[in-house]
């Protein structure tokens, strides 16, 4: 009998090792997502005490109703645009849990200008100005793992339709990692709206690069949510207050990431979701992002399972509902690109 050697045992060992730590890596097997509906934010807010003192719903059912996401209290004069800053190429398989290993996907790096007769705002700035020194600054690995291409920042979009990037007053940002927050000081007039624990933790090998927020002459104004409940969330925060841009917060990506629900002038709904998964299937299928991607990026994985399970509630509960992560190009090309303008009542682009 013809025997194996050392070598060939020792080479099938490593070769087993690295082919299991890459399946692992990738997300076999999936992190389980509970999809049993959440508890509405009324049910969450509308506690009673019982002769002990111990809290009590008043609700033993959830009240589908809470989860229908609210009109705007007047007619919607708003209107966004998806501003392309740069993207990138890789494999389905690494974006998602479960993808592809040979179906090659894009990766946007997105801003998005919301335009509103009491004043327009950006979400997210995406690649800015200074990205090719920020970047610099990560070590190797996370240069390879997050190499980019610039397509053209936010400011100069602006600029080339018109719009002056310094009457920009208000930026806001679903959270502060590097391929969001690297066009902050490219609107050096703008109060810079974040969660308010969002650099708690804040460290380069997490994705945050401190040259792209740091310095006196940012305009900090960190955000106040109310008490005030919004389809499942039990705070919200209407910025206009006429029901047509609500932010809320979203747990589990970063310490504290954000969203932002858009009522249009079409009788269209959005929801900006940032980062809480790169794809739209996360939310529909209930998936996260790769285990490795996870690792790197992610602040509270059970956390974020909760939060994907939310807006799939509110998906089933709200069909006309259209969810647009930050990173997705599949679901954001077929809206267009700025200057087209999305949610108007007629065929719209910046002149």
């Amino acid at each position: 009998m013809k025997t194996i050697s050392k070598s060939k045992i020792v080479t099938l060992l490593v070769f087993g090792a690295i082919t299991s730590f890459i399946v692992y890596f990738l997300g076999y097997p999936n992190e389980k997502i509970q999809s049993n509906p959440i508890k509405t934010s009324q049910s969450e807010e509308n506690l009673t005490k019982n002769k002990d003192g111990r809290n009590q719903s008043d609700q033993s059912k959830p009240n589908k109703d809470s989860n229908l996401i609210p009109k705007p209290k007047t007619n919607s004069n708003l209107v966004f645009s998806i501003l392309k800053t740069g993207e990138a190429k890789t494999l389905e398989a690494f974006v998602i849990e479960g993808g592809s290993v040979i179906k090659l996907v894009t990766v946007n790096h997105s801003a998005f200008f919301i335009q509103h007769p009491k004043g327009n705002f950006l979400f997210d700035t995406g690649l800015g100005t200074q990205i090719k020194d920020q970047f610099a600054m990560f070590p190797f690995y996370l240069k390879v793992l997050m190499e980019y291409k610039l397509i053209e920042t936010a400011k100069s979009q602006l600029e080339s339709n018109g719009n002056d990037p310094e009457t920009i007053r208000d930026v806001f940002f679903s959270h502060l990692h590097w391929d969001h927050a690297s066009g902050l000081k490219d609107f050096p007039n703008a109060k810079i709206h974040s969660g308010k624990d969002e650099l708690n933790h804040a460290k380069i090998e997490l994705g945050y690069i401190p040259s792209q927020y740091d310095g006196k002459a940012v305009k900090w104004d960190h955000l106040q949510f109310s008490d005030t409940p919004y389809a499942t969330y039990a705070k919200s925060l209407d910025w206009f207050g006429d029901g047509t841009a609500v932010f809320v917060p979203m747990k589990g990506h970063s310490e504290s990431s954000v969203g932002l629900f858009l009522h249009t002038e079409n009788g269209e709904v959005f929801f900006l979701t940032g980062d809480i998964v790169w794809r739209k299937e996360g939310f529909v299928e209930l998936k996260h992002k790769p285990r490795g991607a996870r690792w790197i990026v992610d602040y509270d994985v059970k956390e974020l399972g909760t939060e994907i399970a939310r807006v799939h509630e509110l998906l089933n509960v709200n069909p006309n509902l259209k969810v647009i992560p930050a990173h997705d190009h599949d679901t954001q090309f077929p809206f267009g690109f700025f200057p087209k303008v999305i949610g108007g009542k007629n065929l719209m682009t910046m002149d």
